[in-house]
């Protein structure tokens, strides 16, 4: 078991196994909440927490949070077409282009975590870090804080595509927009991600901060993707419905999550590993791309 547990191929293939039954699990959970909720998009919340809780369990079992890592980006193109399914939609141009965005994003993102994934004896550090916070209180830290609270906030995002569906609009210039932000997102996090591989493998020896390509304007340019990708769903329901309703807190939502959680947490880290983090923290900009403040006669990676 230990050898399982430590081999990349073999650890990828137990993950997508967990993962299929996660899938299982979460498509009888849809047909027997019909008694229930008879409504599609309650009736997918409820397998989708189900879903998650496999995961969680996974994740108890073999003493791995990050188990839940391609959750993230594997579940919302599968409940895109589940719905799609379900409703007996009418393909259109309009869709083709969100189904496009959501995959696009989604395959890329899952990628991302493939080939960075180690195997699991290694988790993120993160999870560890809240586990030994709060060691009596891990159980549910995990359960609510690194599982189903990220599943309840995509969630909310997918409620969009949802509507989106519902109404099955033509072709606007609202919903082109959708698919350029979304498009664009996914690029823009496969350019911020190669450039810091490429970053580490040229100074792995040393803890520099990168201050170059997007990461010279932006200090968390894969997080401004994210949450530009989630904005850009947001626009196709825009273009859908022609109205601002509740529905624009779930970009919102995910905008604060990456402000005040993800990016003061890894900041903390920075500034504590990192001796230059804090000169690049005053010139560049947290997250949306922008000028650097001020130039310096000499860069932090010199």
């Amino acid at each position: 078991m230990n050898k399982l547990m430590t081999n990349r191929t073999a650890s990828l293939y137990l993950i997508l196994a967990m993962y299929v039954l996660a899938v299982a699990i979460g498509i009888i959970t849809y047909f027997l909440s019909a008694d229930l909720v008879d409504n599609p998009l309650w009736q997918m919340l409820i397998a989708d927490v189900a879903g998650t809780l496999v995961i969680w369990g996974f994740g108890l079992l073999f003493k791995n949070a990050s188990t839940y890592d391609p959750y993230w980006s594997v579940i919302p193109p599968l409940v895109l077409a589940s719905w799609i399914l379900i409703l007996k939609v009418n393909i259109r141009f309009s869709l083709l282009l969100l189904i496009f965005g959501i995959f696009v994003w989604a395959t890329r993102l899952t990628y991302n975590w493939a080939i960075n994934w180690r195997d699991f004896s290694h988790q993120d550090w993160r999870y560890t870090m809240i586990r030994e916070k709060n060691p009596k209180i891990w159980f549910l830290s995990n359960l609510f804080g690194i599982n189903m609270m990220p599943t309840l906030i995509v969630f909310i995002q997918m409620i969009g595509a949802y509507r989106f569906l519902e109404i099955m609009p033509d072709f606007n210039l609202w919903i082109g927009l959708g698919f350029l932000i979304t498009i664009g997102a996914a690029a823009i996090q496969f350019i911020a991600d190669k450039q810091m591989m490429n970053f580490r493998l040229m100074n792995s020896a040393e803890k520099k901060c990168i201050n170059r390509g997007l990461w010279k304007y932006s200090r968390h340019p894969n997080y401004f993707g994210e949450v530009a990708m989630w904005w850009g769903v947001w626009f196709f329901y825009f273009g859908a419905s022609g109205k601002i309703d509740l529905q624009i807190v779930a970009p919102i939502l995910m905008s604060c999550l990456f402000l005040f959680i993800s990016i003061p947490m890894m900041e903390k880290k920075l500034i504590a590993s990192r001796p230059t983090y804090l000169d690049y923290k005053k010139q560049v900009s947290m997250l949306v791309p922008f000028f650097v403040r001020q130039e310096k006669s000499e860069s932090p990676n010199k």
